[in-house]
């Protein structure tokens, strides 16, 4: 209960809005003449602006996926780096979210979705925390493929990246967690 009324006085920002504006800014940086590390956010400085990015692509993924509006607050605690909210009828929801990356081939030749979920293990009791892991390299995988731990303890595991080149689709598959059904997975567009 303490827990529920702290995530509830979190200051939530539309992702909707923060990435249409953040596109603006994109077109013109990625025009300029700095470096390829500043310009994909790979810096230690600008880590914090990458997760935010990343977890706003997720909340719009997520609310395609629930049918409501899911809007995030950017607040790194031991065990996630955002909350994300949405109402249903007159319950409001909160979910803690860690976000993790398969980093681009450039960066891990070795790096793979199956990799990221086994280093998982060491959220040993994070039960109403879910994980999105950003698949951020060219190519596809199958989601059919995807092995989770037995012992995995999370709330939720979700896999989210871009269709495009471009990067004006993208795609959400999920819950790993939930047994007896298909992997969900839905695509959906940038905001403009």
């Amino acid at each position: 209960m303490v827990r529920i009324r702290h995530l509830a006085k979190l200051e939530y920002g539309n992702p909707r809005s923060f990435l249409a504006d953040l596109r603006a800014l994109e077109y013109t940086v990625s025009a300029s003449a700095i470096s390829e590390r500043v310009k994909s956010l790979r810096t230690n400085n600008l880590k914090p602006e990458r997760e935010m990015r990343d977890a706003a692509l997720f909340c719009v993924g997520m609310s395609h996926n629930l049918g409501v509006e899911v809007w995030f607050a950017p607040v790194e605690d031991q065990d996630h780096d955002f909350v994300a909210t949405w109402r249903i009828n007159d319950t409001q929801h909160f979910c803690p979210v860690q976000l993790k990356e398969v980093v681009p081939r450039h960066l891990n030749q070795n790096a793979s979705i199956q990799e990221v979920i086994g280093k998982l293990s060491h959220y040993a009791d994070s039960h109403d925390v879910s994980v999105a892991i950003k698949f951020n390299q060219v190519g596809r995988f199958d989601p059919a493929q995807i092995s989770v731990p037995a012992n995995l303890r999370i709330g939720g595991l979700w896999v989210f990246g871009a269709c495009s080149e471009d990067q004006t689709t993208w795609a959400l598959w999920g819950d790993f967690l939930q047994t007896g059904r298909e992997t969900l997975g839905i695509s959906y567009p940038y905001p403009k």
